[in-house]
């Protein structure tokens, strides 16, 4: 998901801050995949690199600009691996109750 229906996460006072700070920072505004900027039409989405789930910072370092299209492709990526580790989880050997022995 691309977090395009203002979730309170990404309308946060402090990812507002951070995505403006990134647009200072980051010292370009495209995507990260194709390079297409806002005057090409775009709709840039602030992205974690690698993502919080997965051990990721908000720093500047770990955050990429990407276009609406390439940011919900990574997200679905990203989505798919959190529910492979999930399935793994459920699928863990259960020692059997030990007064069951």
């Amino acid at each position: 998901m691309a977090w395009s229906n203002g979730s309170s996460r990404t309308s946060s006072k402090h990812w507002q801050a951070l995505r403006a700070s990134a647009k200072k920072q980051l010292g370009y505004y495209c995507c990260a995949v194709c390079g297409i900027t806002p005057a090409g039409g775009a709709r840039l989405e602030l992205d974690h690199i690698i993502p919080v789930a997965e051990g990721g910072s908000d720093e500047m370092a770990n955050l990429q600009w990407l276009c609406a299209r390439h940011h919900a492709i990574k997200t679905r990526a990203e989505s798919r691996r959190g529910a492979q580790r999930r399935a793994a989880r459920r699928r863990l050997p259960q020692r059997p109750h030990p007064g069951l022995r």
